[in-house]
């Protein structure tokens, strides 16, 4: 997923900015990659839309909290929203009910999240 901007022009020349949450979707039938809007976050140049999406920094978070420190916060957001996806949809109860009773020297629900993260792009 990722945030983006479309532009729309009106009537009298000027242009509108909108910002929508979007992600990338395979279409198996035309064999394409095709983007699906997720979320209409709004007009760019509404302020109550750029206090939302100010809010969610990781910058901002970290300065409301003096002790905490942000590293580098980037290459795991989306690992996070990965993560969230997966149990919203309920993906590690139909792994962990599919097996049953049988027992792996490793926690196999965790390697298959794994496994899709990396396939995704997500982990290094």
């Amino acid at each position: 997923m990722y945030l983006r901007e479309t532009r729309q022009k009106r009537a009298d020349g000027s242009m509108l900015t909108h910002l929508q949450l979007a992600e990338s979707v395979w279409d198996p039938i035309k064999r394409q990659s095709k983007i699906r809007v997720v979320f209409n976050c709004g007009r760019a140049d509404d302020p109550a839309v750029a206090e939302r999406l100010r809010r969610c920094a990781p910058e901002e978070i970290v300065a409301e909290q003096p002790d905490w420190r942000l590293i580098d916060a980037w290459p795991y957001g989306d690992v996070h929203i990965l993560e969230q996806l997966w149990q919203r949809l309920g993906i590690a109860e139909v792994i962990t009910k599919t097996l049953g009773r049988r027992k792996f020297g490793f926690p196999l629900e965790r390697a298959l999240f794994a496994m899709v993260a990396t396939e995704s792009g997500q982990l290094i």
